[in-house]
């Protein structure tokens, strides 16, 4: 069954790889080249709108960068998988926070979707992140807050043009390119004095590595094609 929409929602919109997604048929359509880019606002309240979505191919122009932001991007092809599913995988080789290293069972993908709110973690990986992420933030400790495993107190918490203050957790991609996750993208308020690493604990029999899911990619373009 469907889960009915919060009132702010008119609808839902297929971006999958399949030929009755919109990117697809507006393709078919209008002969274009097959390319789609997306870009989530942080909020209903967010200076950028209620975000972008490109078909077709650039330039990108997005603000406050004055020019195509595509000479910006950081390049990871895509993985092969079943066309009957539709789905985007990028091959995410490890995490690096602060330069300590995490690996990732790279062999199952990493799948992105707009159907998780947050970036789902294998147990062993999920483990790791929080531990290392720990060390380096040196925050204080507060009480788990679900569907979050780990949340700290905010208190003295300073802030940067990306967000909180803490260490940069850096996506390792296949290729050598890096997806660099600020504090804006990897810790959520969830009152005043506390926020939590924004990953979810997905079990030990995650199907994939990992799901980089909607809150990791707010405020950013993230594009195939």
């Amino acid at each position: 069954m469907i889960k009915p929409y919060p009132s702010i929602v008119n609808g839902s919109l297929g971006l999958a790889k399949t030929l009755t997604s919109l990117p697809s048929q507006l393709v078919s359509l209008y002969k274009l080249p097959l390319k789609v880019a997306l870009c989530l606002p942080c909020n209903y309240g967010s200076p950028s709108g209620s975000g972008d979505l490109y078909v077709g191919g650039g330039p990108y122009f997005m603000m406050p960068y004055p020019k195509d932001v595509s000479t910006l991007f950081a390049s990871t092809p895509l993985l092969a998988t079943d066309p009957s599913r539709g789905e985007y995988f990028i091959d995410v080789q490890s995490i690096k926070i602060g330069g300590n290293s995490i690996p990732v069972e790279n062999k199952l993908g990493t799948k992105i979707s707009t159907m998780d709110p947050y970036t789902v973690l294998h147990t062993s990986t999920y483990k790791a992140l929080v531990l290392a992420f720990s060390k380096k933030a040196k925050m204080a400790k507060a009480p788990a807050v679900k569907p979050f495993g780990s949340c700290l107190s905010s208190i003295g918490l300073g802030n940067t043009m990306t967000g909180s203050g803490v260490p940069v957790i850096e996506l390792v991609l296949g290729g050598g390119a890096k997806w660099r996750i600020y504090g804006s993208n990897s810790l959520v308020k969830v009152s005043k004095d506390v926020v939590c690493l924004g990953f979810v604990d997905g079990g030990v029999y995650l199907k994939t590595a990992m799901v980089i899911g909607g809150f990791q990619m707010e405020d950013n373009l993230v594009g195939a094609g």
